[in-house]
């Protein structure tokens, strides 16, 4: 295979992978689904806590922050200020939901 051959096979590939970060972003779904990986790699939260797995956590962020910064970003920043507004509002109505089963089971009681 020539070096050129490679080259339009990186950019190809790289081309879909674009494709399929917007595809991603682009619903509610996909960005829920990235909130919660970038919640997992303790994006959002601290890693040290003085123990073993300290390093572990760390490295987990560091995963996140790539994402965050080498396809989230790059992609549409807008699409994070999304993400926040979105996972705001789905707290909100889980909370509203837990305090109205909370009530409906203290009611049944």
């Amino acid at each position: 295979m020539t070096e050129r051959i490679s080259e339009i096979i990186a950019e190809r590939r790289a081309l879909e992978v674009r494709q399929a970060w917007g595809t991603v972003l682009g619903t509610r779904e996909g960005r829920l689904v990235m909130w919660s990986i970038l919640e997992r790699c303790h994006v959002f939260a601290r890693t040290h806590y003085g123990n073993d797995l300290d390093g572990f956590r760390e490295g987990q962020r560091e995963v996140g922050l790539m994402i965050l910064n080498e396809r989230i970003f790059p992609h549409d920043v807008r699409a994070f200020a999304a993400m926040q507004i979105e996972h705001a509002e789905l707290m909100d109505r889980i909370q509203l939901a837990a305090e109205q089963q909370a009530e409906k089971e203290t009611a049944d009681e």
